[in-house]
C-alpha cells in the first residue's frame, strides 16, 4: 500500500486528521452493534421499547377518512404542478386516505364543473377535493391556488336537488364548498405556494394547518467531504449549501432563516459558519464547534464545544452564550417549547436529557433526539442502538409512554419532527413496504405504518423547520 504522508494540525481535541474521524465516528453515526457479535449478559431488553402497531387496531384508531381528489383536466403547467403536490401531500400527511383518480365517477371535470358529490360517495369518497390555477386579476405575473373541499352527501341526508324541492330529471345545482381557500403567488413560485394552500385545507378540515410549507436541512457524505443539503418537505428541490471541499456538519436554521453548520476546512477546528457562502460567525468559545440548534423564535442558541477531548454545551441568547454543566460528551443540542433543551451525553452509553434529566431507557445508545409538539401532547423523539440496527422512539418528556415508531428495518437515525407536529422524517437504510431502499421517509407518527420514501438521499442531523411567511 502506498504510504501518505499525513498533516498534523494543532486546532482541535486530537493531533492529526485521524482524530477527527474518530470524532465523527463518535458524534455522528448512531452507534449499534454487529450482527456477528454475542449478546452481552447486560444487554438491555429490547421489550422495553415495545412494538410497532401494523394498522392501528391495538390503540383504537379509526379508519381514516376517504378523499377524492377531482381529476381535472389541466390548463398549464401552474395546473399540473397544484394537482401533483396536493395530492402527493395529503397522501404524505396521514390524515386522508387518498383514493386514485380511477375512483373518480365518469369526467371530465373543469375548473367550474358542477361536482356529482353523490357519485363520489358512490366510491367510497367521504370528502371531494378540487384545486387549480387561474390568472391573477390584473396582474399578468401572479397565478392564483384554489383549493375547494366539499363533504359528500351519506344515504342519511338529503341530496341538493332534493333540499331545493327539485323533480326527477332536473339538473342539480352546483354544491358549494365546505372550504374555498385561495393562495396568490408569483408564476415561478407555484410549488412553493402549492405546499402553502394543502396547509391551509389542512387546518380547515382537521383543525390544525399542516406542515408542508417547509424544508429540511441534513449533512451528507460526499466523496471524502460532507457538506449541507436543503430539500422541500415533499423529497423536491435538492440543493447544496457550502463549499464542496471541506467537512459540513451539524446544520441548523437559524436568524434570517439562514442555515448554519460547523465547518473544517484542511482538518482545521470546525468553526460556526452560515450561508451558501460559509460566512464566519464569531464565536468565543474554545475548542471545535460540533452540534449547534436555535429556538423557534431565533433569539436563542445551543452549541457544543469539542476540546481537548472534552465536550461542553453552552447555551443562551445568541450574543451571550454560557456554559451548561451536563454530563460527558454532550452534543446535538435542541431546542423545545419553554425554553426546554434536549441533548444526548454520557460515557460509555449516551442518553438523551431534557433539562438535565435523562429520559431515555437506561441502558440503550440513544441519539439525536427532537421535540414534537403533537395534537396529542408533547414528545421527545429520538434514536436508540437495537441489535445491529436503530430505531425511532418516543417519550413524554419525563420519559414515560415509551413508544416504538420503527422496528428491525434497517438503521432508521436522525429524527425531525414536522411543524404541525404530525409527521415524522428519518433515514433509513432499510426496505419498508413497498419503498425498496435506502433513502428520507416521512411518517404519520399516529400511524407509523404509512411511512413513505420521499428521497434516495442518506445523511445525518436532519433539521425540519417552516418557511417564512410570505410578505
Amino acid at each position: 500500500m502506498r504510504n501518505r504522508k499525513i498533516r498534523r494540525s494543532e486546532g482541535w481535541f486530537g493531533k492529526t486528521p485521524f482524530d477527527l474521524l474518530i470524532l465523527l465516528f463518535l458524534l455522528l453515526v448512531p452507534r449499534v452493534s454487529r450482527a456477528d457479535q454475542p449478546a452481552a449478559p447486560d444487554q438491555p431488553d429490547e421489550s422495553v421499547l415495545g412494538t410497532v402497531e401494523v394498522n392501528g387496531s391495538a390503540a383504537g384508531l379509526p379508519p381514516l377518512p376517504k378523499m377524492a381528489v377531482v381529476p381535472i383536466t389541466t390548463t398549464g403547467p401552474a395546473d399540473s404542478v397544484v394537482n401533483l403536490v396536493v395530492r402527493h401531500d395529503m397522501e404524505l400527511s396521514g390524515q386522508f386516505e387518498v383514493l386514485s383518480d380511477d375512483k373518480a365517477p365518469p369526467g371530465p371535470f373543469k375548473h367550474d364543473s358542477p361536482l356529482d358529490l353523490a357519485a363520489f360517495r358512490g366510491e367510497g369518497a367521504e370528502y371531494v377535493l378540487r384545486v387549480f390555477a387561474q390568472p391573477a386579476p390584473k396582474d399578468s405575473a401572479k397565478t392564483e391556488l384554489v383549493g375547494e373541499a366539499y363533504l359528500t352527501p351519506t344515504k342519511a341526508a338529503p341530496t341538493p336537488q332534493a333540499a331545493a324541492g327539485a323533480t326527477p330529471g332536473d339538473a342539480p345545482p352546483a354544491p358549494k364548498p365546505a372550504y374555498r381557500g385561495v393562495v396568490p403567488t408569483a408564476t415561478a413560485e407555484v410549488r412553493a405556494a402549492s405546499h402553502r394552500l394543502v396547509d391551509l385545507i389542512l387546518g380547515a378540515l382537521t383543525g390544525r394547518p399542516g406542515g408542508f410549507a417547509s424544508e429540511m436541512a441534513y449533512a451528507e457524505k460526499v466523496g471524502r467531504w460532507r457538506r449541507v443539503f436543503t430539500i422541500d418537505s415533499d423529497g423536491f428541490n435538492l440543493r447544496a449549501i457550502g463549499p464542496i471541499d471541506a467537512t459540513a456538519l451539524s446544520p441548523a436554521f437559524g436568524p434570517g432563516n439562514n442555515v448554519y453548520y460547523a465547518l473544517s476546512t484542511d482538518y482545521e477546528p470546525f468553526k460556526l459558519v452560515f450561508g451558501p457562502d460559509a460566512t464566519p460567525v464569531p464565536m468565543n468559545i474554545p475548542g471545535s464547534i460540533m452540534g449547534l440548534a436555535f429556538s423557534a423564535d431565533r433569539k436563542r442558541m445551543a452549541v457544543t464545544a469539542m476540546d481537548e477531548g472534552k465536550s461542553s454545551l453552552w447555551v443562551g441568547d445568541n450574543a451571550r452564550l454560557a456554559p451548561m454543566q451536563t454530563p460527558p460528551f454532550a452534543n446535538h443540542p435542541v431546542f423545545g417549547p419553554l425554553g426546554k433543551v434536549a441533548y444526548i451525553a454520557g460515557s460509555p452509553v449516551q442518553r438523551v436529557y431534557v433539562d438535565g434529566k435523562a429520559v431515555s431507557p437506561a441502558g440503550f445508545m440513544a441519539s439525536a433526539p427532537v421535540f414534537c409538539d403533537t395534537p396529542e401532547g408533547l414528545l421527545i423523539i429520538f434514536t436508540v442502538g437495537v441489535g445491529a440496527g436503530a430505531d425511532i422512539i418516543a417519550t413524554d418528556t419525563s420519559g414515560g409512554n415509551v413508544r416504538r415508531l420503527t422496528q428491525h428495518e434497517g438503521a432508521n437515525t436522525y429524527a425531525a419532527c414536522s411543524p404541525d407536529g404530525r409527521l415524522v422524517s428519518f433515514f433509513s437504510t432499510g426496505k419498508r413496504g413497498t419503498n425498496a431502499g435506502a433513502g428520507l421517509f416521512v411518517m404519520p407518527i399516529q400511524r407509523p405504518w404509512l411511512a413513505k420514501k420521499i428521497s434516495s438521499e442518506v445523511g445525518e442531523s436532519l433539521r425540519w423547520e417552516p418557511l417564512p411567511p410570505v410578505k
